[in-house]
């Protein structure tokens, strides 16, 4: 992909390096340290199943990916730069991802009164986290 042009994602290269080895360790270490009977094989299941669900719900990584770019905006600047959502579904993501910790609502002392929303810095977290995966999927393989 051409955005993998920049020379701002050469360190993900080296950061993909050397923490796939810390992870397949810490990985390796709880399978052969925890017992994975059948309740916890459904448990793990589901709470990887529950952060797909999130992470491909329609609209939640627009809003996200929206509220990186311009540092802050309202529920109608947000409508606008996602056209098709409707105001229901636009509500209902916002308090999901509130509730969730990824984003901050803040009640303007204006008149009348009007709400910013941003990233809180978990939101933050989970955008730059997010970019290093979405670069290690989208890269050509090097190893063959």
């Amino acid at each position: 992909m051409e955005i993998f042009k920049f020379n701002e994602f050469k360190p993900f290269k080296e950061i993909i390096k050397t923490s796939r080895p810390i992870i397949r360790k810490v990985l390796d270490k709880h399978f052969t340290e925890t017992i994975h009977d059948e309740t916890r094989k459904i448990d793990e299941i589901r709470f990887f199943l529950n952060i797909f669900k999130f992470v491909t719900k329609k609209w939640n990584v627009e809003i996200l990916y929206e509220l990186e770019i311009h540092n802050g905006l309202t529920f109608n600047d947000i409508t606008r730069h996602l056209e098709k959502i409707s105001s229901r579904s636009l509500s209902d993501c916002l308090k999901q991802l509130q509730k969730l910790g990824l984003i901050s609502r803040t009640v303007q002392d204006t008149h009348p009164p009007s709400v910013l929303y941003d990233l809180s810095n978990k939101g933050k977290g989970f955008v730059e986290l997010s970019l290093i995966l979405i670069y290690y999927l989208a890269r050509k393989s090097e190893e063959g």
